[in-house]
């Protein structure tokens, strides 16, 4: 669920009606910012740029200042947030880092002041949605994005076996890695996930009713209906995001999520039925079968991971297709990295030239930070 600075705002106003606007400002204040230095829990952390930035929360990068190695801080306001999520992202995090999967961050410090909890982890790259939108056609070669279908629904299938729900897949939660991982996808941010499992490891049984979460148009047919989301709407979520790597932004994408939610369900729903040849024309035929499989689900079933995986192996095959081809991202000396770095967040992307413009005289201005000691 999005929400505009404005609306939370208002929300927060609403919920703690004995928090003064001056309250909220001087909180706002003391959160971590670009060049504050956070001591805490014996450490030191330097904050060097704002990566990603909310109403009442922020990622930033950090350095520690004793190894001067870098990494991501994620911060929540104590007072104010409307839904805290970081508590819950530390908590599955931790759980998915006892197992040492690949395409988890790893999580290196957390802990919490007076005004903000914070979590430190490892620092990733450029989210999907950016690397995607940064490219001339706004979507990956069709190798790339097969492969990257593959390894999101692995990191879907791990997090899913260890008994949780994402419930918001989406390409902005999904992220390469840097140096050496550029080619692994990393799944991020769980601060919607819910257990499916109980503790007896039985499954749960659905709620009567449930909120609509997540990204709207990402979002389940199940969810538009306000019922309880299951391992198959998270794949339904997952193969909107697949569709729009391969082909392009979705046809239901420049509909606004707030006031035209049913008719995304309705776009969604025709994509079953008359309008299924046009939403998959420039996807593989193997899609559709995969769609098929998706929609066949009942809420308690396991999905068959291997098998959908096995239709994107095949779309390889039959395509004749370089499956150990490098990724978009590392063939055109960084140009792609570079333009995603700045792209800024859906919507904002009509800036990308100023920004570009911009990083590169900070760049040519700034000497590099040494990290080698």
């Amino acid at each position: 669920m999005i929400l505009s600075k404005a609306a939370e705002e208002k929300m927060t106003r609403a919920k703690y009606p004995s928090l003064s606007a001056h309250s909220m400002a001087g909180a706002a204040a003391m959160m971590p910012h670009v060049g504050m230095n956070l001591e805490h829990n014996s450490k030191t952390w330097t904050i060097i740029k704002t990566l990603a930035s909310g109403p009442f929360s922020e990622v930033f990068e950090a350095m520690d200042a004793d190894t001067r190695e870098h990494f991501a801080m994620k911060t929540e306001k104590e007072v104010g947030t409307i839904r805290p999520v970081l508590k819950l992202d530390v908590f599955v995090l931790r759980m998915l880092q006892s197992r040492n999967p690949i395409g988890f961050p790893r999580i290196y410090d957390a802990g919490r002041t007076d005004n903000f909890k914070y979590v430190v982890m490892q620092l990733v790259g450029p989210d999907l949605s950016k690397l995607r939108r940064s490219l001339p056609d706004k979507k990956f070669s069709l190798i790339t994005a097969l492969r990257v279908c593959a390894q999101t629904l692995d990191r879907i299938e791990t997090l899913h076996d260890m008994g949780w729900l994402c419930r918001d897949i989406k390409a902005p939660n999904f992220a390469i890695g840097l140096g050496d991982e550029a080619g692994i996808v990393f799944m991020l941010d769980f601060g919607f996930a819910r257990r499916f499992i109980d503790n007896n490891g039985n499954h749960v049984r659905p709620r009567a009713a449930a909120a609509i979460l997540g990204t709207i148009h990402y979002a389940p047919i199940a969810s538009h209906y306000g019922r309880e989301q299951s391992r198959r709407d998270d794949l339904e979520s997952w193969f909107y995001m697949c569709v729009e790597l391969v082909a392009g932004p979705l046809p239901w994408s420049h509909l606004d999520s707030r006031r035209q939610h049913q008719l995304i369900c309705e776009c969604k729903q025709f994509a079953r039925k008359g309008g299924r040849h046009q939403f998959l024309k420039d996807c593989p035929l193997e899609f559709s079968d995969i769609l098929s499989m998706i929609d066949s689900l009942k809420y308690y079933d396991r999905p068959n991971y291997r098998l959908i995986s096995a239709q994107i192996e095949k779309a390889i095959d039959r395509l004749k297709l370089d499956r150990y081809a490098p990724f978009d991202w590392q063939v055109d000396n960084g140009k792609i990295l570079e333009r995603a770095a700045v792209i800024g967040d859906l919507g904002e992307s009509h800036l990308l030239s100023v920004k570009l413009r911009e990083a590169r005289k900070k760049l040519e201005a700034t000497e590099p930070i040494d990290i080698s000691t």
